[in-house]
């Protein structure tokens, strides 16, 4: 959102003092090459600096212990954190911690990793040290690939994993033995003779803490010496310390399975752990025979995608299970993924139904985490972040994406004053459409992409214009009226702004020539801006202070059956329509600074997407 635009509007001073802090921070985030997301605090890179950055750069020939590359970082629901919010990054093979930012940074469990393995399979997702939210048992498979019909899934360990009261079991000491049992996907326990000779299999420590017996190769692995990063030095040194720090206690005996690997089946040794699952394939190299499962990602999807839930029919493992610690409801309006177990959360009045569909496509937005306002482009899962103005000068903001996606008109200072520039959607191929003295300003696609409309001073005040999209030519003021008019969107046949030109920020219609007015809301003494159409034509969505604080809503195009979004503290405004219409983006202040954050139209399974010191905003979706 250009703060500068809604300068003007004559809003309560603190609520200007509130807004216009987005583009006043200059904040300058930390980097870190080329990863597709940077380290969201310097404790989490030290960690996987420790052991990971070693096999990225070819010095240690050895499985990642949490993988190539930092991935989402958010904020999630810890009763006893600070806020009731502790900062968490996902990574392949797990999802690292901070619940008391307060805590020396350098204890050995400033950064802990989640009890994903008990959440997957116990169905229950963690909320706080006793509370729990219920979900469901998790139908992935456990190891290999992630399209095989047969392999054991988490769900298939409900009957052999401890891993909540009354769902799996313990295990008798069993040292000297070989691990011989099989696991089905439907949770039966067999047993196959020949993996009697397989001395790696041979258990070799007991946890009495748990319960469960761990073979040879895994404890060899848990407790494996090797080149290590410490202090800037490359030394060697004990791997894991303690053992148990990244798996946590096993929660079952090891199982084999039969599990498609690469496209071939093969016979793997799969154990749980409290926080990781372990695999041993006696057919790989030996460097990589045992590895880490891709926890994380099977998590992530698991919380933020609805993945794993078992298909009709599917045969789930039966266990008695006895009633856990209640879960804690989550606090209303406390950020953070919804917790609720369902695939189909409730549709939007008159507005699209919320699915089970994850985020798709490509955001732009802006960010002064460069040190200036630039246009930044990222994946819809917050992965992938670019910087796709670094190469120019000035300021540069208001990006919008071309109906079929390949370009993005955007605002820079670049050549002294604001004015609309097209370029590629990989930032190539900048092109200068308007050359004013004037403040051109929030450029907007029409449907084919042959025109933009945008805002200008060029009179005496703010109007909304449109020009050809190919050359900035054929310029035409089709609100050439007192007042300031602004925040246009292109919708299917109409144009939608805001105007003040009866006393106070209203949403108006428009045909592309101006004809067809129509003013859609109508709420004297309190403001409405920064329209936004569901692609169909058939809704908008805008950013209001009706209620005291400028929180999104949704609307019909005839202003009816208006829906509240988001209900957050925060300030919530610079709404944008997912082109499947599943979800929308915004920018919030809730957690402090201006990030983007992105959830379902009816403001359930909340998502943050950005994730640092710089302020991020004005996100445009395709």
């Amino acid at each position: 959102m250009n703060m500068r635009r809604m300068s003007v509007v004559g809003v309560a001073l603190a609520l200007i003092a509130a807004l216009a802090g987005f583009w006043q921070s200059a904040h300058v985030a930390a980097q870190t090459g080329n990863n597709p997301q940077p380290f969201a605090d310097p404790a989490f890179q030290q960690v996987w600096d420790r052991t990971d950055s070693l096999v990225a750069q070819g010095q240690a020939g050895r499985s990642w212990m949490w993988g190539p590359q930092p991935r989402a970082a958010l904020h999630e629901n810890m009763l006893e954190s600070p806020g009731g919010q502790r900062l968490v990054q996902y990574f392949d093979k797990s999802r690292m911690e901070i619940n008391d930012p307060s805590a020396n940074p350098n204890g050995a469990f400033y950064v802990t990793n989640g009890l994903l393995t008990v959440e997957l399979i116990s169905g229950r997702m963690q909320i706080g040290a006793s509370a729990y939210s219920p979900r469901y048992p998790a139908c992935i498979p456990i190891a290999g690939d992630s399209d095989d019909a047969n392999a054991p899934t988490y769900a298939s360990f409900r009957t052999v994993a401890s891993v909540a009261p009354g769902i799996g079991r313990t295990d008798p000491d069993r040292r000297g033995q070989v691990a011989i049992a099989t696991l089905s996907r439907d949770g039966t326990v067999g047993s196959d003779s020949s993996k009697g000779t397989v001395a790696a299999a041979t258990y070799a420590y007991y946890e009495q803490t748990t319960q469960h017996n761990i073979p040879q190769v895994f404890w060899d692995f848990l407790n494996q010496s090797g080149p290590v990063r410490e202090n800037g030095q490359v030394v060697t040194k004990q791997l894991i310390v303690p053992w148990f720090y990244a798996s946590g206690y096993p929660v079952s005996d090891a199982y084999w399975a039969r599990v498609k690997v690469a496209g071939t089946y093969q016979d793997v040794l799969i154990q749980a752990y409290e926080r990781r699952v372990l695999t041993y394939n006696p057919s790989n190299p030996p460097a990589f025979q045992v590895e880490m499962g891709n926890i994380g990602l099977h998590y992530y999807d698991w919380r933020y995608n609805n993945a794993g839930v078992c298909a009709p029919g599917t045969v789930t493992p039966q266990v008695t299970e006895t009633a856990g610690p209640s879960a804690t409801p989550q606090a209303t309006n406390t950020p953070g993924p919804s917790a609720t177990p369902t695939t189909s959360p409730t549709a939007t009045p008159g507005g699209p139904t919320p699915t089970a569909v994850p985020p798709t496509g490509k955001i732009a937005w802006v960010s002064t985490r460069s040190g200036r306002k630039d246009v930044w482009i990222m994946n819809a899962d917050g992965l992938g972040a670019k910087n796709l103005t670094a190469g120019g000068s000035g300021a540069n903001y208001d990006p919008a994406f071309s109906p079929d996606g390949s370009k993005i008109a955007f605002v820079s200072t670049r050549d002294g004053n604001p004015e609309i520039y097209v370029m590629a959607a990989d930032g190539s191929s900048v092109t200068r459409l308007t050359n004013s003295s004037a403040s051109d300003t929030h450029p907007t696609w029409s449907p084919n992409g042959a025109r933009i409309a945008f805002v200008s001073d060029r009179t005496t005040n703010n109007d909304i214009w449109v020009m050809n999209a190919s050359d900035g030519g054929s310029l035409v003021n089709i609100t050439l009226q007192p007042g300031n008019d602004r925040d246009p969107a292109w919708g299917s046949d109409h144009i939608a702004f805001v105007s003040n030109r009866n006393g106070n920020d209203e949403i108006y219609t428009a045909l592309s020539d101006g004809t067809a007015l129509t003013q859609i809301t109508d709420t004297p003494g309190h403001h409405n801006w920064l329209p936004a159409w569901l692609p169909d034509g058939k809704r908008l969505l805008f950013a209001s202070n009706r209620d005291g604080a400028l929180h999104i809503y949704s609307m019909r195009a005839d202003g009816g059956e208006v829906v509240q979004v988001s209900t957050s503290s925060g300030e919530e405004f610079d709404p944008t329509w997912a082109p499947n219409r599943q979800w929308v983006a915004f920018t919030s202040n809730r957690e402090g600074n201006f990030e983007i954050y992105i959830s379902y139209p009816d403001g359930t399974n909340l998502r943050r997407l950005t994730i640092d010191s710089a302020d991020d905003g004005h996100p445009t979706w395709h």
